[in-house]
């Protein structure tokens, strides 16, 4: 049997999704809806995988990322956009996570990731392999989140979040100005005018839920 956490903003009880996981052996064991909740439930109970939206919230999905690579390096982690509608943002292949997934994805091709990297296999999903075969073609299209750093990325994420720089700064132990730097440096490298352009272009990329749901 496989456990696994799922780390998203909302919860995953979609029937067909549990199916495939009950096919595969696969047993949620929690459902956390931040990185604050990932770092205490996973004192509990660990996990043999951790199943991550990129729109976590708290820390974010980047720094929960390294804290289970730093401190938890046998735990696989599966990282899952909202959708795969816009290019996919080859940054994201830098996280350490060793699966990619969106929600859209089948549920058996969800269960098969879930295996493949309990396997310690990489596995990214059909659709999203294809974004980035396309991205790679000539002309193809890339995204312009690739533009950005580590750094900047999760700095734009915690803003598409609706969390202001004081926010920011205190989640990421950097100071207000260094955190308006990297808003200005998101802003010039996504040539977006604000942060509701920044929470756009996340949305349109599958970071982050449409805002009736959030």
């Amino acid at each position: 049997m496989i456990s696994l956490m799922v780390a998203d903003e909302q919860k995953l009880e979609d029937k067909e999704v549990l199916e495939a996981f009950s096919r595969y052996d696969i047993q949620i064991t929690q459902q956390c809806r931040s990185s604050d909740e990932i770092f205490s439930g996973i004192k509990q109970e660990m996990p043999d995988i951790v199943l991550m939206s990129l729109s976590l919230g708290g820390l974010g999905a980047f720094e929960a990322v390294d804290y289970l690579r730093m401190n938890h390096p046998k735990v696989g982690i599966v990282m899952m956009l909202i959708h795969s509608d816009g290019p996919f943002p080859k940054r994201l292949l830098e996280t350490g996570a060793t699966g990619f997934i969106s929600k859209n994805t089948d549920p058996d091709d969800m269960a098969q990731a879930i295996s493949s990297v309990h396997k310690r296999e990489k596995y990214i999903s059909p659709e999203i392999a294809q974004k980035i075969a396309v991205s790679l073609l000539p002309g193809g299209e890339n995204s312009p989140l690739d533009r950005l750093s580590e750094r900047e990325m999760q700095v734009m994420l915690q803003l598409s979040h609706g969390d202001t720089p004081l926010q920011i700064s205190s989640r990421l132990a950097l100071s207000p100005k260094t955190v308006s730097t990297y808003k200005h440096r998101v802003r010039d490298k996504l040539r977006v005018d604000d942060t509701q352009e920044i929470y756009a272009l996340a949305g349109s990329h599958g970071l982050v839920y449409p805002s009736p749901q959030r």
